[in-house]
């Protein structure tokens, strides 16, 4: 299985290192690679789980599948899914009735079905069908909330592997937890000051090439510099914002909205909202980056 993180800033990556992944989420981030001892959270469903040593995780863009990949010589890999509206009953009826991968692959259930830890579901399993591999080894479990959905983990590994496989994964199942599911914003008490501190606003030009039109870097001790090639972020002003500029800065939070305040040293203030959506962050409906600033940097 490939797959592929495409970055929207390709021209910007020597100088700018994207942090969308800072902003916060109640889901996980797709796109993002979790190394081993990271915690993985989705607040949505109240469950929070910990990648196990010798595995890296990701949640492929487009997908509902986490998938885990060993990060030392072991062979195998593991597949993590929601199955919500079921309990640990519902779960095992649904190992025990066989599950459809893909046209003619089904994963069946190879002996019996047991528990540990008191409500973890475990089995061997196989894969059988036409186009099934012989040498890929299966070993499943499961854990249930008691908010009504069950995490299914599927290892596939071949025979040299499938004991540190299962050992991974048995790691990866005893850390979930479950918590009442939230439905509040994860924007609620979020701070805008110290997420933008230090950092980079970068618009690019998607119409002359992934040319870079704004640059503003927003300082910690609460300077900044913009070079504006056009009015860009400060569209509806005056050109003489154009070219470089210093001044203050000051943010003001409200959700997933923000305030930014430029005080210029020789123009009139500017306010600009920002609009964080999808872990990504909009100026007036166009897309923006945030990266940390090399100036505010290399001016301490």
């Amino acid at each position: 299985m490939h797959h592929r993180i495409i970055s929207c800033a390709i021209v910007c990556l020597l100088v700018v290192t994207l942090f969308g992944q800072e902003l916060p989420s109640n889901r996980l981030k797709p796109g993002t690679l979790y190394h081993s001892g990271d915690s993985i959270k989705s607040p949505r469903l109240g469950l929070s789980a910990r990648i196990p040593e010798a595995w890296d995780g990701v949640l492929p863009r487009d997908t509902e599948v986490f998938l885990l990949m060993p990060n030392t010589n072991i062979v195998g890999e593991m597949f993590i899914l929601v199955n919500e509206k079921l309990d640990l009953a519902g779960q095992r009826k649904r190992w025990e009735s066989g599950a459809e991968l893909a046209p003619g692959l089904k994963l069946q259930i190879d002996g019996g079905i047991t528990v540990r830890e008191g409500d973890i579901l475990s089995a061997n399993g196989k894969v059988v069908g036409a186009q099934a591999n012989a040498q890929n080894l299966v070993y499943l479990e499961a854990r249930c909330s008691p908010f009504g959905f069950c995490v299914s983990a599927i290892a596939l590994a071949d025979k040299s592997s499938l004991e540190r496989v299962k050992q991974g994964l048995q790691a990866l199942v005893s850390s979930i937890s479950f918590k009442k599911p939230s439905t509040d914003s994860p924007y609620k008490n979020f701070d805008w000051k110290p997420f933008l501190s230090g950092k980079i606003l970068l618009g690019i030009n998607y119409e002359e090439g992934g040319k870079k039109e704004d640059e503003v870097d927003l300082c910690a001790d609460g300077t900044f510099e913009s070079r504006i090639t056009r009015t860009g972020v400060f569209k509806g002003q005056a050109k003489k914002y154009q070219g470089k500029k210093r001044g203050k800065w000051d943010v003001k939070s409200d959700g997933e909205k923000a305030t930014l305040t430029f005080t210029f040293e020789k123009l009139d203030p500017v306010e600009i909202e920002l609009l964080a959506k999808d872990e990504e962050i909009y100026i007036r409906g166009a897309r923006y980056f945030i990266g940390e600033s090399e100036r505010c940097t290399n001016a301490k």
